[in-house]
């Protein structure tokens, strides 16, 4: 973080300036549909809805909603009564430590410094917040952003790849073909198994190894998350929702990969695929075989995208 900027006067003159909740929402909700509709994802895209729907109603039920809330930090741009552009800010589990996202200009009003002063108000805030570190995410193959966001002194940390397709798209993944040489080494055994539920806090070591955490967005999952229980699983029957796990398990049963699905009715499924690092290249195709073949095997009639990643 090397940019400072001083909050902009609150009078109604244009500029960026705080959100306001009671009168923003509706405004903030087309600028993010009309900028990030279609890239969002199944969290992003359910916000963007429920937000949508709050919105109808009077300013008190806008505040009232969750997806609503989680905009309740951050700046707009204004220009003659109209919003222009939008930056959140959202707090973490970390202290000291900040997400920024929704990062939305109008397309009629870009290139004209707007994100950069967003950023500068934000910038400003965590500062004067005491705050240590932003976090945000960025297309690498956007250029320009990537190109502000650097010269705010932000750094890249790594990159992630999230795939999306239709369930009824997928195809099986047929088994690796087999070395032709006789003297060829052969890999150790390894078995693709249902997750034990005495194993969930190997799963989450497995997680932690895996990833690095500035790359498990938005924040690490919390410690139990591959933990299951009788009364979690009826939670998940009557809400319709299903979560799933397999291992990747050596001979001495170490977990060395892991899939994970989430689906919840209505919305796109959701694989994570978790290899430690010196499994790398030796796993991806026989658990993304299995990850297929179940969720073919989940797919119902007329079922939303999937979006595994």
């Amino acid at each position: 973080m090397i940019v400072t900027a001083p909050l902009h006067d609150q009078s109604n003159q244009d500029g960026p300036r705080l959100i306001n909740l009671n009168r923003d929402i509706p405004q903030v909700m087309k600028l993010l549909e009309l900028v990030f509709g279609g890239s969002l994802d199944a969290e992003g895209q359910r916000m963007l809805s429920d937000s949508a729907r709050a919105s109808q109603g009077p300013a008190f039920l806008w505040r009232l909603n969750p997806a609503s809330s989680k905009l309740a930090l951050g700046f707009v741009w204004e220009a003659n009564g109209r919003i222009i552009g939008n930056v959140t800010l959202l707090t973490t589990k970390t202290e000291g430590r900040y997400q920024v996202v929704n990062v939305a200009v109008h397309p009629d009003f870009r290139r004209r410094g707007i994100a950069r002063g967003l950023m500068q108000q934000v910038t400003a805030m965590v500062r004067q917040r005491d705050g240590r570190e932003i976090l945000l995410q960025v297309d690498k193959n956007n250029s320009s952003a990537v190109s502000l966001y650097q010269s705010l002194g932000y750094g890249v940390l790594g990159s992630m790849t999230n795939w999306q397709t239709a369930v009824s798209r997928l195809r099986a993944i047929p088994p690796a073909l087999k070395p032709l040489s006789d003297g060829a080494s052969q890999p150790p055994l390894i078995r693709i198994r249902d997750l034990r539920r005495p194993e969930w806090v190997a799963a989450y070591d497995l997680d932690r190894a895996s990833l690095p955490a500035d790359l498990n967005w938005p924040e690490l999952p919390p410690p139990d998350f591959y933990k299951t229980s009788w009364w979690g699983q009826v939670a998940n029957y009557v809400n319709g929702r299903r979560a799933e796990s397999w291992v990747a398990a050596t001979a001495q049963e170490e977990l060395v990969g892991l899939v994970h699905i989430f689906s919840e009715w209505g919305q796109p499924h959701i694989a994570l695929v978790r290899i430690h690092p010196a499994w790398r290249g030796q796993l991806e195709r026989p658990l993304a075989a299995k990850m297929v073949r179940r969720l073919q095997d989940m797919l119902p009639p007329q079922h939303p995208s999937g979006t595994p990643r």
